[in-house]
C-alpha cells in the first residue's frame, strides 16, 4: 500500500511540470493526490479544485466521455497495463483544447490495483474534433435554452454595463409587456422606458460589474404596462476565465399574493389590537411544553402582576380554589376535542381572598403537524363590575320573587276558601270567575318560581339532591298529571320502562314538565305530544315531540339562552319570559347531560335531553 503522506511522493509530484493526479479505484475516480500543475490547470479553466476533489474532471466533460473515462480506468486496473484517452473538457473556458490522459497502474506484487497515476496534457483540436465539440456545445446550449424557456420564473441575461438583453424567456417578456424583437440586443434603459423611475436600482445592478457580488431585492415594487405587483429579483454575476463579470443572470419571482396576504394579516392584527384596546382586553399565551405563561401588558394589569411571565403553577395559584377545577377541566376538554373555550372564573389578587376579581377568558389550542398541542392562546377581560351588577340584580330578583310568594300564597288560600263556600250557594258565575283567578294565580306562581330558579342558578346556590330513581316511572307520572291539566292535547308516552338514573328527581321532573308545557303552549288543540325515553350508548335520552308551529333554523342555537323568545306574530299572543328553557338547560348541564332541539318550521319540534346512565357493577 502506498504512503500518500510520503515526502518522497510529494517531491515527485511537485517535480513534474505536467499536471498529475492519483486516482483511487474504489470508489472510482476519487482524486487522492495531485500536483501544483494540475491545480493551476483547473483554476485557469474556471474549476474550483479542492483537496480530494471527486468530480473535477467528470464535471467538465460530456456524459458520453464520462462513461468512456470510467471504462478506461476499470480496464487499466483489471489488465494492470497503461492506457490513454483523449477527451474534451466541453464545460471549460478552453473550447479549442483536448486533454490527453495517460493512465498507469500502481502495481504492488500480486495485490489488486488500488491506485492509478494519471498525467494530463493539453493538445490543440483538429478540424474534425472541433466539429464534434461544436456539436456538443450546440446540444448543451439547446438544453440550456430549453431549461431557460420552461422555467416557471421570469429569467433573462443582461450583457455588459449597458445591460443589453441577451436572453429573455416568455415569463419575463410577459411581465415586461414586450416582444423579443423589442428587447433582444437592446440596452434595458432603451427598451423599457419605465426603468427611468428606478435609477437607484439600476445603479445597484450595474455595480455588480465592479463588486462581482450577487444582489437580491426583496418585495420589489414593479409597475409595467401589463403587471403591477411585488417581486423578488435575484441578480447573479456571470464571469469569464479572468474572473471578470461579463453578464448578469436575472431571476424574477412574483410574490404579489404573499405580500398582499402579509399586508392583510398586519391590517387584521392592527384592527384586533385596536378592538382589544377599546374593549380593555388582554391576551395570554401558554407554552404547553415549558408550561410558561406569557401575558400582554393589559393582561398583566388585569392580574395586577409585576411581571408578564409566570409559570403555569403560579398562574393556577391566582385562581380561586372553587373555580380552579372547573377552569382547568374545561381547558383540558377543549384541548382534547380541539375546540375553543369561553369561561368565567374568579381570581384572588396577590393570594388575598378578600381582594378578588371576576374574569372571562376565551381561547383555543394550536397544534403541530403531528397533531400534538404546542401552545394555547386567548384573551382575558375583567368582568368584575358586570358580575357584581349581575349578582346584585339576581339578589334583587330573588328577594322580590320571594316576597311576592307570600301574598300569592295568601290569595290562593282565599280563593280555595271561596270555592269551598260556593259549593253551598251554587252561583255558577262566581265559581267560574274563581276558577279563572286560580289559573292566573298558578301561572303567576310558576313565573315567580322561574325567576327564583334563575336567581339561584346564577348565584350558584341551587343544589342537586341526587338519588337513584326510575326515570320512566317519573315521566309516566308527570304525563298523567298533565293529561288532567291539559285535556286539550293527547299526551302519549312511548317505550319507557325500567330506566334507573342517579339525579335530582324533583328538578328532572320540572324539566320534563316544562318541556310538556311548552309543547302544549306552541301547538294546536287536540294535537299529539309524544314523550319517549330510551337508552343510547352509556346515556338515557328523553325526547318530547309536538305537532306545533315549529322553530326557524337560525333560532335553534339561541333557544336555551336566558330570556330569549322566538319573535313572530304567533308567539306575541303566548305568555312567557323566556326563562323556562334556560333553567332546563342549566339543570341538565349540572347533571353532566346535554339538551338540544330539532325542528321543521311549520311542522313541529322535538326537544331532547340526555343524562349519564349509571355504571352497573358486576
Amino acid at each position: 500500500m502506498i504512503n500518500l503522506t510520503s515526502s518522497f511522493l510529494k517531491a515527485l509530484l511537485k517535480h513534474s511540470k505536467s499536471p498529475l493526479i492519483i486516482f483511487k479505484i474504489k470508489p472510482v475516480l476519487v482524486v487522492v493526490e495531485h500536483n501544483d500543475a494540475y491545480q493551476a490547470l483547473i483554476e485557469r479553466i474556471g474549476g474550483e479544485l479542492k483537496f480530494y476533489d471527486i468530480d473535477a474532471i467528470p464535471n467538465l466533460i460530456s456524459d458520453r466521455e464520462k462513461d468512456l473515462l470510467v471504462k478506461t480506468v476499470h480496464k487499466v486496473s483489471e489488465l494492470k497495463t497503461n492506457n490513454s484517452l483523449i477527451i474534451h473538457p466541453i464545460y471549460s473556458n478552453s473550447p479549442n483544447v483536448n486533454w490527453e490522459l495517460e493512465f498507469s497502474p500502481v502495481l504492488q506484487a500480486e495485490h489488486p490495483v488500488e491506485y492509478i497515476v494519471c498525467s494530463l496534457k493539453e493538445i490543440p483540436t483538429n478540424e474534425n474534433d472541433l466539429e464534434h465539440i461544436l456539436l456538443e456545445l450546440s446540444e448543451s446550449e439547446a438544453r440550456f435554452r430549453g431549461f431557460f424557456e420552461q422555467a416557471p420564473l421570469g429569467m433573462c441575461v443582461l450583457r455588459g454595463r449597458e445591460l443589453i438583453t441577451e436572453y429573455a424567456n416568455d415569463n419575463i417578456l410577459k411581465l415586461w409587456g414586450r416582444t423579443r424583437k423589442e428587447v433582444i440586443g437592446i440596452p434595458q434603459e432603451e427598451s423599457r422606458q419605465e426603468l427611468g423611475l428606478q435609477r437607484q436600482i439600476l445603479s445597484r445592478v450595474k455595480d455588480i460589474f465592479k463588486t462581482g457580488e450577487p444582489l437580491t431585492l426583496n418585495e420589489l415594487k414593479i409597475s409595467t404596462p401589463t403587471a403591477d405587483g411585488y417581486f423578488i429579483a435575484m441578480y447573479q454575476p456571470l464571469k469569464n476565465d479572468k474572473n471578470e463579470v461579463t453578464s448578469i443572470l436575472v431571476i424574477i419571482k412574483d410574490i404579489t399574493e404573499q405580500v398582499n396576504f402579509k399586508k392583510e394579516l398586519l391590517k387584521a392584527k392592527d384592527i384586533l389590537k385596536i378592538a382589544m384596546d377599546a374593549s380593555e382586553m388582554g391576551s395570554w399565551n401558554i407554552d404547553i411544553e415549558s408550561k410558561k405563561v406569557l401575558l400582554s401588558e393589559r393582561a398583566q394589569q388585569i392580574y395586577e402582576l409585576d411581571s408578564n411571565k409566570l409559570s403555569l403553577d403560579e398562574a393556577k395559584s391566582l385562581i380561586s380554589p372553587e373555580n380552579l377545577t372547573f377552569l382547568t377541566g374545561s381547558i383540558r376538554k377543549a384541548l382534547h376535542n380541539k375546540e375553543a373555550f369561553n369561561i368565567e372564573y374568579q381570581i384572588n389578587l396577590n393570594g388575598i381572598k378578600a381582594k378578588t376579581k371576576w374574569l372571562r377568558t376565551a381561547g383555543k389550542a394550536y397544534y403541530n403537524e403531528q397533531g400534538k398541542g404546542v401552545y394555547i392562546a386567548g384573551a382575558v377581560l375583567d368582568i368584575t363590575e358586570h358580575k357584581q351588577d349581575e349578582i346584585r340584580k339576581n339578589d334583587f330578583i330573588g328577594m322580590v320573587s320571594h316576597e311576592l310568594k307570600t301574598p300569592l300564597t295568601a290569595l290562593n288560600a282565599y280563593v280555595q276558601l271561596l270555592q269551598y263556600k260556593l259549593k253551598e250557594t251554587g252561583n255558577e258565575f262566581t265559581a267560574e270567575t274563581l276558577d279563572k283567578i286560580n289559573v292566573q294565580l298558578k301561572r303567576m306562581s310558576l313565573m315567580i318560581d322561574g325567576f327564583l330558579n334563575v336567581s339561584l342558578l346564577e348565584s350558584g346556590k341551587i343544589l342537586l339532591n341526587k338519588i337513584d330513581f326510575d326515570l320512566a316511572d317519573l315521566i309516566e307520572t308527570i304525563a298523567e298529571e298533565n293529561r288532567v291539566i291539559l285535556p286539550s292535547h293527547f299526551i302519549q308516552v312511548i317505550g319507557s320502562e325500567g330506566m334507573i338514573v342517579n339525579a335530582d328527581r324533583e328538578k328532572i321532573g320540572n324539566v320534563v314538565n316544562n318541556l310538556i308545557s311548552n309543547a302544549a303552549k306552541y301547538s294546536k288543540k287536540e294535537s299529539l305530544i309524544a314523550i319517549k325515553c330510551e337508552k343510547r350508548q352509556g346515556e338515557l335520552v328523553v325526547s318530547v315531540e309536538d305537532e306545533g308551529i315549529g322553530i326557524k333554523e337560525n333560532d335553534l342555537p339561541k333557544l336555551f339562552d336566558r330570556f330569549f323568545r322566538v319573535e313572530s306574530q304567533v308567539t306575541q299572543t303566548i305568555a312567557g319570559f323566556g326563562v323556562g328553557l334556560y333553567i332546563c338547560a342549566e339543570v341538565i348541564e349540572r347533571h353532566g347531560g346535554k339538551i338540544w332541539a330539532e325542528s321543521k318550521f311549520g311542522e313541529g319540534s322535538t326537544f331532547y335531553f340526555s343524562l349519564p346512565a349509571p355504571i352497573i357493577s358486576s
